[in-house]
């Protein structure tokens, strides 16, 4: 729009707009300066002559007898258009109209010309009384408003004209300036088509206009001119590279000999001395090679003949692999290295992430490098996030030397050194920070900095990445140990590093708390143990001051007011006796920073899992099938194919397996005797949720139902519901675990069982413990006074609940006999009743697939277990409270 309005047929128009708008307001005001005052004199002499009529009606009526008829007189005259107000003063008194009045003012004095008020012209006439002699006034009102709306309509009939001409006018120009600017068009288009690199057109205007010819003359010889520097340009830059190229490949190959040789020669008995020459040596080749390998970037880059991958990776887990490279070099100098990622940053993405990871271990090694003391923090944060796309804004800060606000544009300029003098400190091409600059740009971002000398720098950079909607959303650790609403001390002398730390488990939903000393440790685990609680887990760290990690810890196992904690130690260092004195402590583990998410997460499910599995009674193990399966498995990871097939197979169940939805789907074309299927969600070709949605599409008209359950690695809030809503049957998460997987598919098999194979199936279920409170205390982290309160909750709800299922059951409702069995069975396996809960997910299948003929059976199966369970619960909460 802005690009018209400066055009010449733009400007054209936006002045005969001008200068219509500058007529408007002169016509308005000829309007009125000479129709209005013309309208209201006509309108005046109207009704001057208006009123000597109604006075000459009035005279005769004027005797005292013929007041009702005068009346209805006035009222006559009321009923003309324009007459507002009527009435006949007399020296009896005054006579109005039979009708309402409609004009608010009234008379102030007698007057014949007549006076304007509230939209009204009033006058008066005198009237000669014939009977007596007396003099009377007939007072009457018009209404004005007719002349506004008649000059109302001229106003607008007058804007009707201007516009048509104004239309008009607005044609005639365009049409004239589209002929004139039509040549300059041409040769636009045609400067643009060279600018974009297409050279074979010529400037030619097609029109006989003297300068625009003479215009298109004078740009085709600046094109020949163009050809010819553009020709020679190629003709040098292709000579450079090839150049390169040569001489890249003319390096790398001895260099590789060299290393190559080095490492054998490492590999061999040596003597103190050659082995460290050997190391020296093999150092060198290593940063000659850096450098040949930025020189070949750099030439590229120049040529434009850099390009940039796209696939998918991980944020999280690519970042810190990245600087896990980097950490032995800053750990070597007393540094802290951190990685902070915003909890909103999408973690699977599309783009060339080991272009990505050169950006940040340059702009990561420079810090090291300028680096002497403090700390180097790098954050990653979504600048803006739609449905496909991610913009990333990352910062690399640091301690050290800082930057002068001169050589802060310079160093971005290619073999350009802060210091350039040849008594410099710190090494290198110069190339490092305009390659990642060139890098940067090609990932559509910007390179800045921030820098104050002496105090440090950071850099900041953007990078646009596709979103990876064909990956598992972003959650990718299954929990084998809930750590919903899990107390975590965080102990850390260094504020960054709590903020991180307390980020990442506030995300998990756990709920850290952050001290920033070890005394501070303390007074914590004091504080907890005197409210009555305790924490789970407690993040050490090792270097600090005054007191470090590990005296914290043994301080922490000395104190028998502190129940049995479990303690990761984080540590920058690297020190060989480190990790004989967590084992000395009782630490649970030992974790060098900087930590990876993934690690985090996996550090404290192990931590966690060992106290767990050291006061678990005994290991669980599974009864026999009661029934073998035949099982069509869709999984099209090979990995996930031989796991799943050795497990089920184990069992003595026949499974099959499909690659993708698609093969699914033709399986069961021709064999369609399997029990259920095991339907991954992610797969090529056809995923899992459309496979699905045909198989039932099939299932309406046939009248069968295959039983699905679901497998994926989606772990987010709601994602099961959104398999059941797909018409799966039920939801297994990926890693699966053998016993999650064993005791859902058997679960199923318990539910497919025929009626002969009932007993065995009662049987063995009521034979298995009816209470297995040790594995509950284990999920509740040995918090038994919860333990307890949710059995008393649970003995109070099974009442009611059983009395709605035998209520379903009798009236068939299988909303409210799936409702009802799900209610029972969650809250039974959370108290460890896992028999009476595996009987509530049979009747909860039942409510599901409305079939009914099995569930009496079911339900007084469900009767004798809750008969079993109340006094092993009684026995448990018996116990406690003594």
């Amino acid at each position: 729009m802005s690009r018209f309005f400066h055009s010449f047929n733009g400007r054209m128009i936006l002045a005969v707009v001008g200068i219509h708008l500058l007529l408007v307001p002169v016509l308005l005001f000829g309007i009125y300066r000479v129709i209005k005052p013309s309208l209201e004199a006509q309108f005046v002499n109207y009704v001057r002559s208006d009123a000597l009529l109604f006075s000459n009606l009035v005279t005769p009526r004027l005797e005292h007898s013929k007041a009702g008829e005068l009346q209805g007189l006035l009222g006559e005259f009321l009923l003309n258009g324009r007459l507002a107000f009527a009435e006949i003063a007399t020296e009896r008194g005054n006579i109005r109209a039979d009708i309402e009045l409609n004009a608010q003012q009234q008379f102030q004095e007698d007057f014949f010309f007549g006076e304007h008020d509230d939209d009204i012209y009033f006058l008066a006439v005198p009237i000669l009384n014939p009977e007596d002699g007396s003099l009377a006034m007939l007072r009457l009102g018009y209404d004005e408003r007719q002349i506004q709306r008649d000059i109302a309509t001229i106003y607008q009939r007058s804007a009707y004209f201007v516009a048509i001409y104004m239309g008009l006018t607005l044609l005639v120009v365009g049409l004239f300036g589209r002929k004139l600017v039509m040549p300059l068009e041409r040769l636009r288009d045609e400067a643009e088509q060279i600018a974009a690199g297409n050279h074979t057109g010529q400037f030619n205007s097609g029109t006989k206009i003297t300068e625009v010819a003479a215009l298109a003359e004078h740009l085709e010889k600046m094109r020949q001119a163009l050809l010819s520097a553009r020709d020679a340009a190629l003709q040098a830059a292709g000579a450079k590279s090839e150049f390169l190229a040569n001489m890249s490949h003319e390096i790398r190959t001895p260099m590789n000999g060299i290393i190559g040789m080095i490492g054998l020669a490492l590999r061999t008995e040596l003597t103190p001395q050659q082995r460290e020459f050997l190391g020296m040596a093999n150092s060198s080749a290593d940063a000659l090679l850096r450098i040949v390998n930025d020189i070949l970037d750099f030439s590229k880059i120049e040529a434009r003949k850099l390009e940039l991958d796209h696939a998918p990776f991980k944020v999280r887990e690519s970042l810190g692999d990245t600087l896990k490279l980097l950490a032995g070099h800053a750990h070597e100098k007393d540094l802290e290295l951190m990685l902070r990622i915003d909890p909103e940053t999408p973690d699977d993405l599309l783009g060339d992430v080991g272009r990505l990871n050169q950006v940040i271990i340059n702009l990561v090694g420079n810090a090291i490098k300028f680096t002497q003391h403090g700390e180097i923090v790098v954050q990653v944060k979504p600048e803006s996030v739609d449905e496909n796309k991610v913009c990333l804004q990352i910062a690399v800060s640091d301690t050290g030397i800082g930057i002068s606000p001169d050589k802060q544009q310079l160093i971005f300029e290619a073999f350009a050194q802060i210091d350039a003098s040849s008594t410099r400190k710190f090494g290198g091409t110069g190339l490092g920070l305009s390659i990642s600059s060139r890098l940067v740009e090609l990932m559509g971002g910007h390179l800045s900095l921030e820098s104050e000398e002496h105090k440090g720098s950071t850099f900041f950079f953007t990078a646009v990445f596709d979103r990876h909607t064909k990956s598992e959303v972003d959650a990718p650790f299954q929990p084998l140990i809930d750590v919903k609403n899990l107390p975590v001390l965080i102990v850390d002398d260094n504020a960054i590093n709590l903020r991180v730390f307390s980020e990442i488990l506030n995300h998990w939903g756990m709920r850290p708390t952050t001290v920033d000393s070890g005394d501070a440790a303390i007074a914590a685990l004091r504080n907890m143990a005197e409210s009555g609680e305790a924490y789970a887990l407690i993040l050490l760290d090792a270097m600090m001051p005054i007191m470090d990690g590990f005296m914290v810890a043994q301080a922490i196992r000395e104190d028998q007011r502190f129940e049995p904690v479990t303690i990761m130690m984080l540590s920058s260092a690297d020190r060989p006796d480190d990790c004989e004195r967590c084992h000395d402590l009782g630490i649970n583990l030992y974790v060098r920073k900087p930590v990876k998410h993934s690690e985090l997460w996996n550090a404290i499910q192990s931590a966690l899992g060992k106290s767990a599995k050291a006061s678990e009674a005994s290991p669980t193990v599974l009864a026999e099938p009661p029934r073998k399966l035949r099982i069509l498995l869709a999984e099209d990871n090979p990995v996930n194919q031989y796991m799943a097939v050795v497990l089920l197979e184990e069992r003595g169940h026949t499974v099959k397996v499909a690659n993708n939805g698609q093969e699914v789907l033709d399986i069961l074309a021709s064999d369609t005797l399997f029990d259920l299927i095991l339907m991954d969600v992610q797969m090529p070709v056809m995923d899992g949720f459309q496979a699905t949605e045909a198989i039932r599409a099939n299932e309406r008209e046939t009248g069968e139902r295959m039983r699905i359950i679901a497998m994926t690695a989606h772990a987010l809030k709601g994602d099961r519901e959104r398999c059941l809503a797909a018409g799966m049957d039920d939801y297994i998460a990926k890693p699966v675990q053998e016993q999650d997987l064993l005791a859902m598919v058997e679960c199923w098999n318990m539910i497919g069982t025929e009626q002969t194979n009932s007993n065995s199936v009662a049987s063995e279920v009521l034979a298995e413990p009816a209470l297995d409170w040790q594995q509950a205390l284990n999920r509740v982290r040995g918090r038994q006074q919860m333990l307890c309160k949710m059995m008393t909750l649970f003995q109070e709800q099974s009442a009611p609940l059983l009395n709605d299922m035998a209520d379903a059951i009798q009236r068939q409702d299988a909303d409210l006999l799936r409702l009802s069995a799900h209610t029972l069975k969650s809250s039974a396996n959370s108290i460890g009743a896992f028999p009476f809960g595996k009987i509530a997910q049979q009747l909860e299948t039942m409510g599901h697939e409305a079939a009914f003929i099995d569930a009496a059976a079911s339900y007084e199966l469900l009767q004798q277990a809750i008969i079993r369970l109340e006094p092993a619960i009684q026995d448990y909460l018996h116990e406690f409270q003594e």
